[in-house]
């Protein structure tokens, strides 16, 4: 999936399909959209582990991944980034367990 295609999924209303990312290694990773939080002028996805190379995970495995989620006008070019700063990610989730449950 390319960036503009992971950034108008997460942010449409009516997604079905699971985030797909590949790592370095070529290693596939499936994520499920729980929500989204908008801070600081861009918008944060909170996301859970799914499936690593197609195989459920395990409880021992599983995990939250934040992506960063931004759109630059001037060169409509979209960017999505993982959260590994971990102060910003607490502050995410602090946030995103304040919003109401739907």
């Amino acid at each position: 999936m390319t960036d503009k295609e992971i950034y108008e999924i997460l942010l449409s209303d009516n997604h079905q399909e699971n985030i797909i990312l590949f790592d370095d290694d070529q290693k596939k990773f499936e994520l499920i959209q729980l929500g989204i939080v908008p801070m600081h002028g861009v918008v944060y996805a909170v996301l859970d582990l799914f499936k690593i190379d197609d195989v459920e995970i395990t409880e021992e495995d599983s995990g939250l991944v934040i992506l960063e989620l931004d759109y630059d006008d001037e060169s409509d070019t979209y960017y999505v980034t993982t959260v590994d700063d971990d102060e910003l990610f607490d502050e995410i989730m602090e946030a995103f367990d304040q919003l109401p449950v739907e």
